[in-house]
């Protein structure tokens, strides 16, 4: 190209900066800022259009094509800073992968500003949904306070951003602080179901994350889960009413919760029956307990009941129970173990009863006063 006389042609260069807007919740790992968006989500598209010698190109008109599709997205004007941006909102049902982009300058033959252009690699993505519900095991739902041994069912779909069910995503139940608990892939639907019975915790929240993994272009999610532990009552159970040397020198039970859920690892301790501890025992995984009696044998002799105390733990309530003991030679156990106090409405009672009778008395006497009197009276007549 021939150029006269004091004529200078400025070539133009476009700087691109690429700004992703619209995330997803910030607990979910965003793809790269300069190359990657969520279908669904607006990006903002930033330029600059300066000369080769570094000045800003203003009121110059910039286009934004996708190559891919060779599609003309939409236009921007550079303002005194050679600035120019377009708002690119990716269709819903966006194919994903990479795409380019990219940015043209037709050029300006009257500002002698030649042509440019500047690609716009992009890769698109996909967020996964989790769909989550958590039940105990006859399906009513899980408030915010659960117990010791509860059972709880974490029932979650997956699906795609536009809620098509999503087969062959890696789920996991995760305990915090990230303890993997479960592990499954879903079905063709989506769905499937985690089971997770809740043991002894030194904390009295449990917090679980429902998580899906990423799967090609569909970036993984999760969901949260906090439960707060409400104390649970235990029971002993299995135990005698009454011990007698004739029953072996083993006294055995099981302590559990209102579930029927056996208590595992817990201290019970047997007291006399003014209160003091003599020995110990702890419970195994199935909450069965067994106490060995046969060095206490004088001791037994002398102490009317035996009392096994439970006091509890984060979660957990305290619990008493109380076992007879039968002399031998033996005793009534009744008056042995049981200790009445009337009170004060039975002493009022017995009272008056005592006073109707030293009235009733009273009268029974006078008649045979009477009686008495009348019968002299007619002896000394004769």
């Amino acid at each position: 190209m021939d150029i006269g006389g004091d004529e200078v042609i400025q070539t133009s260069m476009l700087l691109v900066f690429l700004v992703i807007s619209a995330f997803a919740p910030a607990s979910i790992p965003v793809p790269s800022l300069q190359t990657s968006a969520f279908r669904g989500t607006s990006i903002t598209l930033t330029v600059q259009l300066r000369s080769q010698s570094g000045l800003p190109i203003e009121d110059a008109t910039v286009l934004f094509f996708h190559e891919t599709q060779d599609v003309l997205l939409g236009t921007g004007t550079t303002n005194s800073t050679g600035h120019a941006q377009f708002i690119w909102a990716i269709p819903t049902l966006h194919e994903l992968g990479p795409v380019q982009l990219n940015v043209t300058f037709r050029g300006d033959p009257e500002r002698y500003l030649l042509p440019s252009m500047v690609p716009i690699p992009l890769t698109i993505f996909a967020q996964l949904q989790n769909y989550l519900n958590v039940t105990d095991v006859s399906g009513v739902p899980i408030g915010s306070s659960v117990q010791i041994g509860q059972v709880l069912l974490f029932h979650n779909q997956v699906t795609d951003d536009n809620m098509t069910p999503m087969e062959g995503v890696t789920v996991q139940l995760i305990l915090e602080p990230d303890i993997i608990l479960a592990e499954k892939n879903t079905p063709q639907n989506g769905s499937l179901v985690f089971r997770c019975t809740l043991n002894q915790t030194l904390s009295p929240t449990a917090t679980f994350r429902v998580k899906s993994l990423n799967q090609g272009y569909h970036n993984g999610t999760e969901s949260v889960v906090q439960v707060f532990f409400g104390n649970v009552t235990p029971l002993f159970v299995g135990l005698p009413s009454f011990w007698h040397p004739s029953h072996g020198y083993s006294l055995r039970g099981k302590l559990i919760t209102t579930t029927n859920t056996g208590i595992a690892n817990a201290s019970i301790d047997l007291l006399d029956e003014s209160g003091q501890a003599f020995s110990f025992s702890r419970t195994d995984n199935d909450g069965k307990f067994d106490f060995d009696l046969y060095g206490f044998t004088e001791f037994l002799h002398n102490n009317r009941y035996l009392i096994l105390r439970y006091n509890g733990v984060l979660g957990h309530s305290g619990a008493r129970a109380i076992v007879g003991i039968i002399s031998s030679p033996p005793h009534n156990p009744f008056t042995q173990s049981i200790e009445l106090t009337p009170s004060n409405a039975w002493v009022s009672v017995l009272h008056q009863i005592s006073l109707a009778t030293i009235s009733c008395l009273t009268i029974g006497s006078s008649i045979l006063t009477l009686r008495r009197k009348r019968s002299t009276k007619r002896i000394v007549s004769h």
